[in-house]
């Protein structure tokens, strides 16, 4: 074996030790993520930056073990493994491979249009690129809920800047009073618009229930850091936490009496790691981490790409397939979700199914 010079053991001590410690650093970010986020404001920036970033250490340590130590390919490939899974939430999709119940194909599109103006004219395009069963919409302008009236062959309803279309009889649309949020939002800095609105729709399975919301953003947190303001993050924070908590109501009160299958879709802000969607969402199906491939990023701002639009299911679906659509002109892209509304469900089953929250 042929004995390394003294400045290559002293580089192979440094890359054994920077190794290491970034396997550590890629670990406890992700521990940080699942286990803080939303509720340690550090945490939570972790939560809305490009985490691409986090591989940028490869490009340096790869290289270097290739000419110094091989044997630390074993802690570098450990540590992109989290990376790529925890921290950046890549997903093989390999559930769908269970969905083989037989039942009624359902395809919800939830779309956050960024005010529409582009869509003007041009909704049956989208309409035919998309083949939605049901199409949520969030940051619905005026201009845009208005020419809804022009699409034909498909019900709609607008409401709170939220818009909505379905193929099937909306039966029922019902909004979520937000009449203490918008007075939080005229009165501070830090938010508080949550838009929510439920619809019954009658399906050729039966009915279900669809709800589309809009809830509050982290930016205006987010922005004050640069500032050294850590009280308005905070302060936003706790009023996306209780944005998630009346908007998790309002979906299980429509469920309540005759329970039957609901999906809820819309622009959460929110990505799957935060605690608070864990704390209100978590004990439901998100369609893209159960059957989804690769990163599923909808919100695009500059370099930074996150997932925090999603397609959540109660019991009885099941996923095919979901995927992120193509740019239509907006900073988000469509959240799409195959479905199945399995045959034969036991409606008085549905809510004993629910894990509690």
């Amino acid at each position: 074996m042929k004995r390394l010079s003294a400045p290559a053991t002293r580089a192979a001590r440094l890359l054994a030790i920077a190794s290491w410690t970034y396997l550590a650093g890629a670990c406890l970010t992700a521990i940080g993520m699942w286990g803080l986020g939303d509720v340690w404001w550090p945490a939570t920036a972790l939560l809305f930056v490009g985490r691409w970033i986090f591989l940028v250490p490869l490009a340096l340590l790869v290289p270097a073990a290739a000419l110094f130590s091989r044997r630390n390919f074993v802690p570098l490939t450990v540590a992109a493994l989290v990376v790529l899974g925890p921290v950046m939430g890549t997903r093989t999709g390999w559930h769908r491979l269970l969905a083989t119940r037989a039942g009624t194909a359902f395809r919800v599109v939830s779309f956050n249009a960024a005010g529409g103006v582009q869509l003007v004219g041009d909704m049956q395009r989208l309409l035919d690129e998309l083949a939605p069963d049901v199409l949520a919409i969030q940051e619905c302008g005026s201009a845009l809920a208005a020419s809804l009236s022009e699409v034909k062959g498909w019900e709609h309803h607008e409401a709170v800047g939220l818009c909505f279309l379905s193929r099937y009889p909306i039966r029922q649309a019902s909004v979520m009073d937000r009449s203490m949020l918008e007075a939080v939002n005229r009165d501070s800095d830090i938010g508080g618009s949550g838009a929510v609105v439920r619809y019954l729709i009658e399906t050729p399975g039966g009915p279900v229930q669809v709800t589309n919301l809009h809830l509050e953003t982290p930016r205006k947190g987010l922005e004050q850091l640069g500032a050294l303001d850590i009280g308005t993050l905070r302060q936003n924070t706790d009023l996306r936490d209780i944005e998630s908590d009346l908007a998790r109501r309002w979906v299980d009160t429509g469920v309540g009496g005759e329970p039957v299958p609901f999906v809820v879709a819309g622009d959460f802000n929110t990505p799957v790691e935060s605690r608070i969607f864990q704390r209100y969402w978590g004990n439901l199906t998100d369609a893209f981490s159960r059957a989804g491939v690769g990163l599923g990023m909808t919100k695009y701002n500059g370099w930074i790409r996150v997932r925090i639009d999603h397609v959540l299911l109660g019991p009885g679906w099941q996923v095919r397939r979901a995927f992120v659509g193509d740019d239509f002109n907006s900073d988000h892209r469509p959240a799409i979700a195959d479905l199945t509304l399995i045959d034969r469900m036991v409606v008085s089953d549905l809510v004993r199914m629910l894990p509690a929250r």
